[in-house]
């Protein structure tokens, strides 16, 4: 078992096909996170949804610019994603502690130290830190390019051993829509060769992203997941070896 896991998951996971929050897939995701901390390892959850949580409470903003549409939406989204989170992570007898970020915070040094001490005080006790963007005070020029580029900043800042990137595929497909197991030297070429660009509906990221931010992090001796977030038991399956995601193997 890894030390510690940072777990990405996406909005197309944790969405229905209605846009609100899949309350049966945050209950089946936290249950697998208890069971990694029973295991022994520490994890930290980078989670999107507080729009799509947003926008499922309030009727449609018609004021403001886009930017600030988003804004309200998470603003209100936020609350309810946490509070899901809360009471599904109650009932195991785990806290979880709310961690907001921009990226102001990974390049000043001060907030960076804050944020990467808070973090570590708060995974030896029964706390799992969740983190997502701060979408009510991130303009352009401090909006990472999704969260997948946080979670990847967040291993960084922790020395994580795993990353796990929840998505809405069984991770990435070759030209003939199957799942190609895992990404090597050998193989990086010509399975980067088979991502299309484009990304989901109600995210930003896409798997050009997920495959440089793994590369990267492979590279530098982490083990990178790509997997289906709404397949049963992923997080389980992952670490018995029976997941039918992308690994990419540590280097």
């Amino acid at each position: 078992m890894s030390r510690r896991i940072v777990i990405k998951v996406g909005t197309g996971v944790v969405s229905n096909d209605a846009g609100e929050l899949d309350q049966e897939i945050l209950k089946r995701l936290v249950d697998q996170i208890v069971q990694l901390r029973e295991k022994g390892a520490q994890v930290v959850l980078v989670t999107s949804g507080a729009v799509g949580a947003g926008k499922g409470i309030l009727s449609k903003v018609h004021t403001g610019s886009p930017v600030v549409q988003k804004q309200l939406y998470a603003a209100v989204g936020q609350v309810k994603l946490m509070s899901i989170y809360a009471q599904l992570f109650e009932r195991h007898g785990y806290s979880c502690a709310q961690v907001l970020a921009t990226k102001e915070d990974f390049r000043d040094e001060t907030h960076y130290e804050n944020m990467k001490n808070c973090l570590n005080a708060l995974l030896p006790d029964g706390v799992v830190p969740i983190i997502n963007e701060n979408d009510v005070v991130a303009t352009a020029e401090l909006m990472f390019s999704d969260n997948d580029e946080l979670a990847g900043l967040v291993v960084s800042q922790l020395e994580a051993d795993t990353l796990i990137i929840l998505t809405t595929t069984d991770g990435i497909l070759d030209a003939e829509k199957k799942t190609v197991p895992e990404v090597r030297a050998d193989n990086r070429r010509e399975v980067e060769s088979f991502i299309t660009d484009g990304t989901s509906s109600n995210g930003r990221g896409g798997m050009r992203t997920k495959f440089a931010i793994a590369t990267e992090l492979s590279q530098r001796g982490v083990e990178v997941y790509i997997a289906s977030g709404r397949s049963g038991q992923v997080l389980m399956d992952i670490f018995s070896g029976t997941s039918r995601g992308t690994k990419f193997a540590a280097i």
